[in-house]
């Protein structure tokens, strides 16, 4: 009796005036978050001939649905009717975009200025309209004439970034409120001289070694650049870089030398980078979450990463996108708690998934989502997500195949659809909090669900 009306009591405390428990309320996220969504230049601009991928491209690089890049979705033609989506589509109120180098520095030292006109005239779009600005600066492609002289290979190309950099806070610093020196460093290493995939298509433990410090010294030197140039405009700057971080689980948790072989592998690389670079130059961190890697045997993981074979898996059909990265929403929790200790906002940079399914798509989405409010009442300074991506766009070696887009796009129109993700993220982002209802989502039998609940708000 006495452990009945316990239960009663705290059932009573749950409960508010109108008769509802404290567990139905919306998941509020701290006052000033930001709700974005990303993209890149190469992948949605088209027309970056002067680049090294189209190069690679032209030259026969493997794309594995046989496309190339050519058109990209138009985004540098349609910016406007884009910028109108995410404004009043999707109501996010920040924005991550990146400027294609090789456009805006045709040879060393040769500007176009009708490229930067271009850009600045997105950016003063995106400010009119109340849109935080995040600009990356270097979203894994290079000039030509930079890849021709060995690229990041020698110290040649962080000098030349700096420069870029400091042109590029010149002009365009006026609108930047986040700064993304480099987007993930080390898949740039991996993909170009480790899998040997991507350009320069060099295998060379080496040569990845050498990038990879060279690219730490770009951003310790743009980091300064920026400081200083937007000191001089009379602006705070901040500044970060897009880090691809994962979440790594042993299948044996009772074998000590498997979970001290996690916590390694976690250090040495979702902190490598920070480690390199040294924290003072990072302002806040910017997390890319997108693998969850269960680790059989962490000496296949070792043998993956160093050697380019495939990571042995148990033949488990775990829930995945349509390019066989994992959906773990947890994961997502895991990787903000674990950064905490830098005691720096964070900002998901990245975060989706490439499928046709979109009521997978909702169900990552909120998963993700819940997640992250899950983090920030651990204690995780969380201070914006930003969903990639906003549009279908080229994704690298993988061609156009893949769907990671809330909003859809005919290439042969250039027609934009909106997915019903992006209505549903809209509404999270208008609200600034995830109604319980959507939670639902996370079930079976969505599509009806969002009809239901428009009606009766």
């Amino acid at each position: 009796m006495r452990r009945r009306r316990s239960l009663m009591t705290h059932t009573n405390k749950m409960t508010d005036t109108n008769g509802h428990s404290d567990h139905y309320k919306p998941r509020a996220f701290p006052h000033g978050f930001l709700w974005g969504t990303a993209t890149s230049s190469y992948q949605v601009e088209g027309g970056n001939v002067r680049a090294d991928w189209h190069a690679f491209e032209q030259q026969g690089g493997k794309i594995a649905d046989g496309t190339t890049c050519g058109r990209g979705v138009d985004h540098w033609r349609l910016w406007k009717r884009d910028f109108e989506m995410l404004q009043k589509g999707l109501h996010n109120n920040a924005y991550r975009l990146s400027v294609e180098w090789s456009r805006l520095e045709t040879a060393p030292g040769v500007w176009d200025e009708e490229a930067f006109s271009h850009y600045r005239d997105m950016l003063c779009d995106l400010k009119a309209r109340g849109v935080t600005v995040m600009l990356t600066l270097h979203h894994f492609t290079n000039p030509a004439w930079l890849a021709q002289r060995r690229g990041w290979e020698t110290g040649y190309a962080m000098r030349r970034f700096c420069l870029f950099t400091e042109k590029v806070v010149e002009t365009l610093g006026a609108y930047v409120d986040l700064w993304i020196t480099i987007n993930e460093p080390m898949v740039y290493v991996l993909e170009g001289y480790v899998m040997a995939e991507w350009p320069p298509q060099k295998k060379s433990k080496m040569l990845a070694v050498r990038v990879l410090w060279n690219m730490a010294r770009a951003h310790r030197g743009a980091y300064r650049v920026i400081h200083r140039s937007s000191t001089r405009h009379g602006r705070k700057a901040m500044v970060g870089m897009a880090s691809n971080v994962s979440s790594f689980h042993s299948y044996y948790k009772h074998r000590l030398l498997d979970q001290i072989s996690v916590a390694l592998i976690d250090r040495f690389t979702n902190h490598l980078f920070y480690m390199l670079t040294g924290m003072k130059t990072h302002d806040f961190l910017g997390l890319n979450y997108y693998f969850h890697l269960r680790l059989k045997s962490v000496w296949h993981y070792v043998r993956s990463f160093m050697f380019g074979t495939a990571n042995e898996q148990f033949p488990v059909d775990f829930e995945s996108s349509d390019i066989g990265w994992e959906l773990f929403p947890h994961g997502i929790f895991d990787v903000c708690v674990d950064l905490k200790v830098y005691k720096k906002p964070i900002y998901i940079t990245e975060n989706g998934l490439a499928t046709e399914n979109d009521d997978k798509r909702l169900r990552s989405l909120i998963g993700y989502l819940v997640q992250l409010h899950h983090a920030i009442q651990a204690g995780a300074d969380v201070r914006g997500y930003f969903h990639w991506s906003l549009l279908d766009n080229f994704e690298w070696a993988k061609g156009y195949a893949p769907k990671f887009g809330l909003v859809g796009v005919d290439r042969r129109t250039m027609e934009r659809t909106p997915r019903a993700s992006a209505e549903i993220y809209g509404l999270i982002a208008k609200d600034n909090a995830i109604d319980h209802d959507f939670l639902r989502f996370l079930g079976h039998g969505t599509r009806h669900i969002l009809a239901d609940w428009k009606r009766g708000r």
